[in-house]
This record gives structure tokens, C-alpha cells and sequence, in this order.
């Protein structure tokens, strides 16, 4: 069976069965959110194209703009990648589109580290991270549209010391900064949903043979579980 095959089989019952609103995949990138997406796709879910998506909202998601958002979000069924794996953008999407469901998808912290440094070494033709400045991101790293990657760079590495802003550019491709970062992040998000745990799924989906927990969390048969894809591995 072709995946169009079991798209055009499985879709009717699993769009049948939806009792929520959106889907939003908020962990963070490199933690198996292309493959979350395939899964998704391939239940019939409609997800907008990633590219498209990240140059339409991260921008305005980033300076607090939720407008865009809004009305991008009411033409699909599911989301992953920027600008919901960043900050507090599930905060947003809980609050716009409400009754959703949320997948946070995680991964062991040394090994999300080194997947995501070999990823951007290869995008981006770079050598040695520790070595990148900010010089390096603004004007030899191009995704998207000129500055993009500064922008990102720059939120992710803010933070705030008696109301006053800094950018650490000094922990650029930094492990213990970036490792931090991301497990307080899950760990925010977790306490967050703790007393709604009916909207969050944590899952560790390169971990996972199959699509079963997928499955109960968004009230699929759990006859249609399949294998899951591991998609875009570094």
C-alpha cells in the first residue's frame, strides 16, 4: 500500500474522530518534529508548507504580532517548526485556538545537541561551531530571507538582567547554554499544561517503533497505528 493508498483510507475515519481543534508540535527543532509531521500528513491532517509557515508568521510571532497567526492557523489542521518549537509560542496558540491539542516531541539532551550542531554545520557550510560569531550569522548564514537566521539567533540568545536586555553572543553554539535552554523550555512546558495533561503529549518519537501513543492521544483507532517514519536524520 502506497502512503496515498493509506491517507485516502485512513483519513475519513481519523477526521471523523476529531474532537479538538488544532494541532500544534511545539518542541523543538531536531527532536523528530519532520518526522511528527509525516505521521501527521499521512493520517490526513492538513499542515501548511514549513517554509512558507516560518516566513509568513515567525517574524511577527517573534515581536509579540499574533494577528497573522491567527488567520494563517484557521486554514489547517496541524503545525510544526518555527515559530511554535521557539519561547512561548504555545502560550499563544492555546489562548487563540482553544480545545487544541499540543505534542511536544523530546529527545536525550547530548544527543538533541549534537544533532542539531551536525545539522546546521551542514546547512549552513560551516566548520568548527564554538568558533561561529556574530558576524558569521548575519552575513554567511542565509535560510529564508536575509536576516532571518540573526533574528532567531538573537531571541534565543537574550536574556534579561534587571529589565535590561543582552544578547550573548559569547554563547553562540555554546552546549551548556543551549542544553539548558532547552530543558528549561520542556520543563516550562510541562508545568504549563500540568493541569490540563488531556492537551499534552511528551513523546520521544525516536524512541518509538510505532505510532500508538500518536494514535490514543488524538482519538485515531488504534488499529491504524503504523511504524513511524524517521524522517530528515543528520
Amino acid at each position: 500500500m502506497t502512503p496515498d493508498e493509506f491517507t485516502r483510507i485512513v483519513s475519513p475515519t481519523v477526521l471523523a474522530n476529531k474532537s479538538f481543534n488544532k494541532i500544534f508540535c511545539i518542541g523543538y527543532n531536531k527532536t523528530g518534529t519532520t518526522s511528527l509531521e509525516q505521521v501527521l500528513r499521512l493520517y490526513g491532517y492538513r499542515l501548511p508548507d514549513q517554509h512558507e509557515q516560518e516566513i509568513r508568521l515567525s517574524k511577527q510571532v517573534f515581536s509579540t504580532n499574533y494577528q497573522e497567526m491567527k488567520g494563517y492557523c484557521s486554514r489547517f489542521d496541524a503545525f510544526q517548526d518555527m515559530p511554535f518549537s521557539q519561547g512561548l509560542t504555545y502560550v499563544a496558540a492555546d489562548a487563540l485556538f482553544p480545545d487544541s491539542k499540543f505534542i511536544l516531541t523530546e529527545r536525550d539532551s547530548d544527543a538533541w545537541f549534537a544533532s542539531m550542531c551536525n545539522f546546521h554545520r551542514k546547512v549552513f557550510q560551516a566548520g568548527e561551531m564554538s568558533k561561529l560569531t556574530e558576524e558569521d550569522i548575519r552575513d554567511r548564514f542565509t535560510y529564508l530571507y536575509p536576516g532571518y537566521v540573526h533574528d532567531t539567533k538573537t531571541m534565543l540568545l537574550s536574556v534579561f538582567r534587571g529589565g535590561e536586555r543582552e544578547v550573548r553572543w559569547d554563547k553562540l553554539y555554546d552546549k551548556d547554554y543551549y542544553v539548558g535552554m532547552y530543558e528549561s523550555r520542556n520543563a516550562e512546558i510541562k508545568r504549563y499544561f500540568s493541569n490540563a495533561p488531556d492537551k499534552l503529549l511528551v513523546i520521544d518519537i525516536t524512541q518509538e517503533q510505532d505510532t500508538a501513543k500518536i494514535c490514543e492521544f488524538l482519538n485515531i483507532p488504534t488499529h491504524m497505528k503504523i511504524a513511524v517514519p524517521h524522517s530528515n536524520q543528520t
